[in-house]
């Protein structure tokens, strides 16, 4: 169990944080029907939302920690998020688990952020006015097939995947609810744990818990092209998701056709959110600098294409004209800026790339009002 593996650093590790466990025991309450295609969101709004008074857009950079000696590098990126003008971090941070068919779930201290250093790390943030969202994500150390990644897990009990699960998300609760996160992202593109026939029970099992512990806001960032099926939308404060729609069929796609393209997702997307009332996070919207980023956004292992930086620049100019000001968004996070820079070119980074003027411009502008959720 997740839990027992990391039980002695952590006895050692969470005495640095004070006052990190919240210990009142809401009722998830019981799980809705999904309904035809999958919308159990359209109905009745629950209670333990989470409103802010007043609430602006999340305009964010995403950050990767994936090394435990580069804390004081990674307070470094983030002082370079703050001076882009952004207004919002997104750490993202890992717990693995061996390949698909696995059940159990455990921590790399040689990778992973103990708490103290991603305490470090968070109020670093906070200290240079951001604000933060945290997002755990799980990944597979020894897929048993090259197609395996988190959104294609079969364990082989999925009742136990969910209790490993909620142990570790549990402990980044603790430690958001101890720095004052922002925002929590309870999963990430879990896509067959969406899909499974206890889906709604146990994610609003797991939600429930995580909101006993962690007072702030909560999302799940689903996959892009299925996030009217995700069944448990009501008990979030926003829809989340990645962005990683075709947006052109080539590099010589121009700004105007990407908007166009922008628009007809827009639509579908806005109808959506009308029947769930709530807004949207887009919590990785990013482009590589290479040839294939309109097509295939999500695909960067192409590094056999040229470098592209006009096509990346082109890429963000269209997203800001086409998303800037929308009520229906409360947010976006930028992927990705880490230490370091980018060493081949053709990364999704946009610092020291055309794409980082564009960017600057449009974090200098006015936010706006986001439509209140339910």
């Amino acid at each position: 169990m997740f839990g027992r593996k990391i039980a002695i650093v952590a006895v050692l590790l969470y005495a640095v944080v004070v006052g990190c466990v919240m210990t009142s025991s809401e009722s998830a309450g019981n799980a809705a029907s999904s309904g035809a295609e999958g919308k159990s969101a359209a109905v009745a709004p629950v209670s333990g939302l989470v409103k802010v008074a007043n609430q602006r857009p999340f305009c964010g950079i995403a950050m990767q920690l994936q090394r435990v000696d580069w804390v004081e590098e990674y307070k470094k990126t983030i002082d370079d998020i703050a001076a882009v003008g952004a207004d919002t971090v997104s750490l993202v941070v890992d717990a693995r688990q061996e390949n698909a068919e696995s059940t159990e779930m455990y921590v790399d201290m040689r990778k992973t952020m103990t708490v103290p250093q991603l305490t470090d790390i968070i109020l670093h943030a906070k200290a240079k006015g951001l604000r933060v969202i945290l997002m755990p994500i799980v990944l597979l150390d020894n897929p048993a097939k090259e197609t395996e990644w988190r959104g294609t897990l079969e364990p082989t009990d999925w009742s136990r995947w969910f209790d490993n699960y909620r142990e570790m998300i549990d402990h980044y609760a603790r430690i958001a609810q101890a720095t004052g996160v922002d925002v929590l992202v309870v999963g990430s593109e879990l896509v067959s744990s969406e899909e499974q026939e206890h889906a709604t029970e146990e994610w609003v099992q797991t939600i429930g818990e995580v909101r006993s512990i962690y007072k702030g806001q909560l999302t799940y960032s689903s996959n892009w092209d299925r996030y009217e099926k995700v069944p448990f939308w009501k008990y979030l404060d926003f829809v989340g998701m990645n962005s990683y729609w075709t947006l052109g069929k080539n590099r010589d796609v121009s700004v105007e056709e990407i908007n166009k393209n922008w628009k007809k997702i827009q639509e579908k997307m806005f109808d959506f959110l009308s029947t769930i009332h709530k807004p949207v996070i887009l919590l990785e919207a990013g482009w590589c600098s290479l040839a294939n980023a309109a097509k295939d956004p999500w695909d960067y292992t192409q590094e056999q294409l040229p470098v592209d930086n006009d096509l990346q620049k082109k890429l963000y100019e269209a997203f800001f004209q086409s998303w800037w000001g929308k009520p229906q968004l409360a947010g976006f996070v930028l992927w990705e800026m880490h230490p370091g820079g980018d060493d081949t070119g053709k990364g999704y980074t946009p610092h020291g790339k055309p794409a980082e003027d564009v960017m600057r411009e449009w974090f200098g502008k006015g936010r706006w009002d986001i439509m209140q959720g339910q």
